[in-house]
């Protein structure tokens, strides 16, 4: 996806008065970004639905990433990994994947929020850890009414480790110590869920690759699962 240069800056107008610390949904957070034979240095803005790179020297390659095509966002210690499902013009050229450093007192808390916010409640899967748990597990606040299952991906060859979130409208799986293979999917983007047993869990999307998981603790019971298919359809039949 490309936004054109005259997008950026109606968008960082729409943000005024003039200053790092603009919109309601976050601060401005100072990085560099990872770009070939090099970084370079420039702010992340949180403008509503959009997140927005504003590039420091080369102001014309700066570009908006809307939050409804970002697969993925991953911030772990000062590393911020994104990855979308529709192409997005840096200085590499079209690129679903970005990569950026966080800089020293740099806040990552509004980044993360902004990404996992906006999803209404919804009632608990049984067989799960409540939320309650993940947070004093992991220390990353859930929103209301996500389920979260311990989880092993099988790749082609070997596997990651992570954690599988349940929430309103979507599942997402985030990886630990792979980030590149955590992914997000809405209810209405899956085409089949499968489950051979409590502990192992098929998600097949209508686009991309499909992902098998192993779950760890108590798995995910049949009548959970039903229910996830349940509202996985509804969401489908409601596109």
């Amino acid at each position: 996806m490309r936004i054109s240069f005259a997008s950026v800056c109606l968008l960082l107008a729409l943000a005024a008065p003039a200053s790092t610390q603009t919109v309601a949904t976050g601060s401005a957070l100072a990085v560099e970004h990872a770009v070939p034979f090099g970084t370079v240095t420039g702010k992340l803005l949180l403008l509503g639905k959009y997140l927005v790179f504003v590039d420091d020297q080369q102001l014309d390659a700066s570009f908006v990433v809307p939050k409804s095509i970002i697969e993925s966002l991953s911030a772990d210690n000062t590393a911020i990994t994104i990855q979308t499902n529709e192409d997005i013009r840096n200085r590499s050229g079209d690129v679903r994947r970005l990569s950026f450093r966080a800089l020293p007192g740099s806040d990552l808390a509004p980044l993360t929020s902004w990404y996992g916010s906006g999803q209404a409640a919804a009632a608990p899967v049984a067989g799960v850890a409540p939320a309650a748990a993940a947070v004093a597990s992991t220390g990353v606040a859930l929103a209301a009414g996500t389920t979260t299952y311990e989880a092993i991906h099988n790749h082609t060859f070997g596997a990651c480790k992570g954690r599988l979130l349940v929430s309103a409208d979507q599942i997402s799986y985030e990886s630990i110590d792979s980030v590149s293979h955590s992914r997000r999917w809405e209810f209405k983007a899956i085409k089949e869920l499968k489950q051979s047993n409590p502990y192992s869990l098929e998600i097949s999307p209508f686009s991309g690759g499909g992902y098998n998981f192993k779950l760890s603790g108590t798995g995910m019971d049949p009548d959970a699962f039903r229910r996830l298919v349940d509202r996985v359809t509804t969401a489908r039949s409601a596109k």
